[in-house]
């Protein structure tokens, strides 16, 4: 069928409608990809959730049909894969009404389609899209009935709103589709742009951060709930401000969470892992909360190093998996250096301090959840003697 197409030269009617819809497909792309640009400052990309979508398609007709232009409906349902590929299977239904002397149709069928997403970002999630699939074609006017297979590929975009307690997004799709409809008398193929816009309803739960500042806010978000307010040994000292952790039940300890021996430094080693340090979505600076829990590893590790002259500190810095692997290393060592100076402004000595970037390589939650991204942005601080 390709090689067919291909032997025979595009009659002057076709390649004028090839000209105009080819410089439409550059416009749409370019749209799309400012779009992306745009949305890729705004928020976090982290739409994952399986959805169900309706709406109305418009065919431009092929001049074989000699027809108006295709309405429909169509609906689909789809669900992400990981954060690049998604899968959808859909059907539709399109009416063509006669030009003057010319046919009437009605076509429905269904397809499965491979979504490739650019990005993720509920505010604007812009994707290429690959489908494969079958039609049953009537031509009313005459009662001739076909099953035609069909390929097509375009670019589309999903953009989601809180409405209420609820979500519900937006989306287009713009495709070339290829039509074998050789059965039907007269007829080789159709060549058609087809635009669908419509509704979508993602189904389960809002995702917990949706913006940057949403996760790692002192004492909120995803980060903050987790671990503000947790004491784990039972000491009556939080967890993000105790300087030892693990002491035994019934144990006297200190504001700090250690023990008078503890404190002296008779039995607190050098070999220790303080809290990690959590940041926002793509970013390296330090919220307060950080501050506090770097306030507290700074004067322990300050007192370590006068026990333990040899002490050293390593950092190692850790992104989600939103964006590429040469940008979240890079991140990753900018989150490192950032603690490493607040570190070295309350006294450590950078001299002590050796700093690892791991990127998105060594994940210490799941990032298929809003809860697990943010725990994995971060930075990891331990100390040893040599």
């Amino acid at each position: 069928m390709i090689t067919r197409w291909i032997s025979h030269p595009l009659p002057v009617n076709r390649r004028s409608e090839f000209t105009n819809m080819n410089n439409f497909y550059k416009a749409v792309a370019g749209l799309v990809l400012a779009g992306a640009a745009t949305a890729a400052l705004a928020q976090e990309a982290q739409e994952m959730r399986p959805y169900v979508s309706a709406g109305f398609n418009y065919v431009y007709s092929d001049k074989e049909r000699t027809s108006e232009a295709g309405q429909g409906y169509t609906f689909s349902a789809g669900k992400a894969l990981n954060k690049y590929w998604g899968l959808e299977f859909g059907g539709f239904q399109d009416q063509f009404k006669p030009k003057a002397g010319g046919a009437s149709w009605r076509e429905y069928g269904g397809k499965l389609s491979g979504l490739f997403f650019y990005s993720r970002n509920p505010a604007f999630s812009p994707y290429f899209g690959l489908g494969v699939g079958g039609m049953e074609t009537d031509r009313r006017s005459t009662g001739d009935r076909s099953f035609d297979p069909f390929v097509d590929a375009g670019v589309g975009f999903f953009k989601y709103m809180a409405v209420g307690a609820y979500d519900l997004g937006l989306r287009a799709d713009l495709r070339y589709r290829w039509v074998n409809a050789k059965d039907i008398p007269g007829v080789r193929d159709f060549r058609e742009p087809v635009l669908n816009v419509g509704l979508v309803l993602p189904l389960g739960p809002r995702p917990a951060d949706t913006s940057r500042a949403g996760a790692t806010a002192p004492g909120s978000g995803a980060y903050g709930s987790a671990h503000r307010g947790k004491d784990s040994d039972g000491d009556g000292v939080l967890d993000d401000q105790d300087l030892c952790p693990d002491t035994p039940p019934g144990v006297k300890v200190d504001e700090n969470g250690c023990s008078e021996e503890q404190a002296r430094g008779l039995k607190q080693g050098p070999n220790r892992s303080f809290d990690d340090v959590h940041f926002e979505f793509d970013k390296s600076d330090l919220t307060d909360y950080a501050k506090a829990i770097l306030d507290n590893a700074a004067g322990a590790i300050n007192g370590l190093s006068q026990k333990y002259p040899s002490l050293k500190v390593d950092l190692s810095g850790h992104t989600d998996w939103i964006g590429t692997e040469g940008y979240n290393q890079a991140l990753s060592e900018r989150r490192a250096d950032a603690v490493k100076q607040y570190l070295n402004r309350k006294g450590v000595d950078t001299k002590r301090i050796t700093t690892h970037a791991y990127g998105e390589t060594k994940p210490k939650a799941s990032n298929e959840t809003a809860e697990g991204r943010a725990e994995n942005r971060r930075v990891e601080i331990r100390t040893h003697a040599e």
